[in-house]
């Protein structure tokens, strides 16, 4: 009795489904997604495309019943492989998907036919890994390439680049008065800058360099044209004296020594930031014409207090 009870438990779980389908089709209605049972057998290779792959579920589609497939793991490969043999694998069922219908994450995913012939799920993985291979040849040769390209790059511009990248730390070294903040911080960056092939500066780096520089050097140019052509005219008469010119720039080269800081720091020695590029301009002069010193005059009266007695003396004939 209980064998004939089993048998009919058995025989109902094999026939319902049939017949709830048979139902379900009767009326009109969509089979169920769950109602369609995975094929025996059915299964990706395990390490297709660089993942693993795993069976989702069973589903009807309106392309015949399909089994979904996951695959996990890092998808740089499978999205390559993607690129380069989309139809192909579109053929036996890749794309990207969602494991559900809303909120899923996109995945590599593969809606495999059970019914299509096992050789063209072997043929497509087969095409995909040929493109592969023959991409990754690709890569490697321009990798080659480019590494030949920045050796001779660096064997024909790495002396020029090196001296480039000289001249800005020479400049900040000896005129950093001259440079403002933003183009120090630059300058600073650039000569931290990891050098490329070869140990050899980049390209960027070394043009930038090279444009800083003139770009220093040319405002200390125009202050010096300016010093030398535009005379400050409150100080003009007194500058005509050879004197004064001689003990101002004395003068001038005193607080220039005190300028440690190249104006950087407000603490009330050497020059401030609005003379500090004049100062320094007319300190490396070997003498200073009227014009120059009546700016000369005019900068150091501003700065004084930091003189002693005798050389306000000398230069504005009191130490007031």
């Amino acid at each position: 009795m209980l064998s004939l009870l089993i048998l009919v438990i058995a025989a109902a779980g094999v026939v319902a489904p049939v017949l709830l389908a048979a139902v379900a089709a009767s009326r009109g209605a969509p089979e169920p997604a769950a109602s369609v049972p995975a094929p025996i057998g059915a299964a990706l290779p395990v390490a297709a495309l660089g993942l693993t792959w795993r069976r989702h579920r069973a589903v009807l589609t309106g392309r015949g019943p399909r089994v979904l497939w996951l695959g996990e793991g890092d998808d740089v490969r499978y999205g390559r492989a993607y690129k380069l043999a989309r139809e192909t694998l579109r053929d036996v069922g890749f794309s990207w998907g969602t494991a559900e219908s809303d909120n899923g994450v996109m995945q590599p995913v593969c809606w495999e036919d059970p019914a299509a012939p096992e050789a063209a799920m072997d043929y497509a993985l087969a095409a995909a890994d040929e493109a592969l291979a023959e991409d990754d040849e690709r890569l490697a040769a321009e990798a080659a390439q480019a590494l030949r390209n920045a050796d001779l790059d660096a064997a024909l511009n790495g002396e020029a680049r090196r001296a480039d990248l000289a001249a800005l730390r020479e400049s900040l070294d000896t005129q950093l008065w001259a440079w403002g903040t933003r183009k120090r911080q630059v300058a600073e960056a650039l000569l931290a800058e990891a050098p490329g092939a070869g140990g050899v500066p980049r390209s960027g780096a070394a043009r930038l360099a090279r444009d800083l520089v003139a770009e220093v050097e040319a405002g200390i140019a125009a202050t010096r044209a300016r010093a030398a052509e535009h005379p400050d005219q409150d100080w003009l008469t007194r500058a005509d004296d050879p004197a004064v010119r001689e003990a101002v720039h004395a003068a001038v080269r005193v607080l220039t020594a005190l300028d440690e800081d190249q104006a950087s720091v407000r603490n009330r020695s050497g020059w401030g930031q609005s003379h500090s590029r004049l100062g320094h301009v007319l300190a490396g002069l070997e003498t200073l014409s009227v014009v120059e010193a009546s700016h000369a005059l005019a900068a150091v009266h501003r700065h004084r207090r930091q003189l002693p007695p005798d050389f306000r003396r000398a230069v504005f004939g009191t130490e007031a």
